[in-house]
């Protein structure tokens, strides 16, 4: 019985990292409200959503990889008005180099009432990236982001170590504010959060590595491999959902996500 629970919670959790990590709704969080909702909170629980995290963080590199590779082409280095290394670099350091400093301080957040309090101030940035977003942006093509546009979308980027924020929500809320066409946004944010996602993936998998049990590793892998299929099917649509909503509605969303925690609790 244990078996079959902890394989159906694999299903149920991978399907739902599958889906969310490509809303501004955060993946994390809905994972964090969905083990403690089903009462499987454990360090098993945690480590299942390390692998599921991978598999996302491989779905979005087979996606944008055309473009990834024109980024990484050595001579575009040299090039004015390309988007280099350097700013994906630049974009991911202050997350990863925080990350890595603070890393238990920050493990200690994940429980569902600091998800609640994300959800809201989340939702608050997708609403007035909306309202106050310029009539015109300024670009409309991932070559023409410059160094400094990177680094304020990596500055931002920290507040996403905090569980239910939503890494993309705020490097795309952000980038919509500083003029970035929506669309390019999007592109620019999961580009930049292959690293960020593989590399923490690694990392909580290297520091858990004591605790992982053998008699796990299927369960594991399943919600690796469910993962990666809900977002490799999933990820063409959602995308175009996110280009096409307004954030006002997905910040409404996490409004109601949060009250329900709030009242349930």
């Amino acid at each position: 019985m244990i078996v079959l629970q902890n394989i159906i919670f694999s299903i149920v959790i991978g399907i739902i990292e599958g889906i969310t990590e490509f809303l501004p709704i955060s993946s994390t969080g809905h994972i964090i409200i969905a083990s403690h909702w089903l009462k499987i909170e454990s360090n098993s629980t945690k480590i299942l959503s390390m692998f599921m995290q991978f598999g996302s963080a491989l779905a979005i590199f087979y996606f944008f990889y055309k473009k990834i590779l024109k980024i990484l082409i050595f001579k575009n280095q040299f090039e004015k008005r390309n988007t280099k290394i350097l700013h994906i670099l630049i974009s991911i350091l202050p997350t990863t180099f925080l990350g890595l400093m603070f890393y238990k301080k920050i493990k200690l957040l994940f429980n569902i009432d600091n998800v609640m309090y994300a959800l809201i101030l989340g939702g608050i940035l997708l609403i007035i990236s909306e309202i106050f977003k310029p009539k015109k942006y300024t670009i409309s093509h991932i070559s023409n982001i410059n160094l400094f546009q990177s680094i304020i979308i990596g500055l931002f980027q920290i507040f996403s170590l905090y569980p239910g924020v939503s890494r993309s929500g705020i490097t795309i809320a952000i980038g919509i504010l500083l003029g970035i066409k929506r669309s390019v946004a999007i592109e620019f944010s999961f580009i930049i959060s292959i690293p960020l996602l593989m590399g923490a993936s690694f990392f909580d998998v290297i520091k858990n590595i004591n605790t992982i049990k053998i008699i796990d590793l299927p369960i594991f892998f399943l919600g690796f491999i469910i993962s990666f299929l809900v977002s490799i099917l999933s990820i063409k649509k959602l995308l175009r959902i996110i280009n096409k909503t307004s954030m006002i509605f997905f910040g409404i969303y996490r409004f109601i996500l949060a009250s329900l925690i709030y009242f349930i609790n």
